[in-house]
């Protein structure tokens, strides 16, 4: 199980951690935990890996309007 360090005060694994407890988790990604140790991160991707696109809301409406 991976090694993660709590960066603020929260709720994890039925616990409350305060900010620097280092712990064992073996739960989804939590952006409030530094992952210190992964275990299987080459076979595991992240949201983060994935290119982002982003849509444009004014290229939708102008093309609707013109038909």
């Amino acid at each position: 199980m991976p090694k993660v360090k709590a960066k603020i005060l929260c709720f994890v694994d039925n616990g409350l951690r305060q900010p620097g407890d280092v712990f064992e988790y073996n739960g989804p990604r939590n952006h409030h935990l530094e992952y210190i140790e992964e275990v299987g991160a080459e076979t595991e991707p992240t949201v983060s890996d994935a290119p982002q696109r982003r849509l444009r809301k004014g290229k939708m409406a102008e093309s609707a309007g013109t038909e």
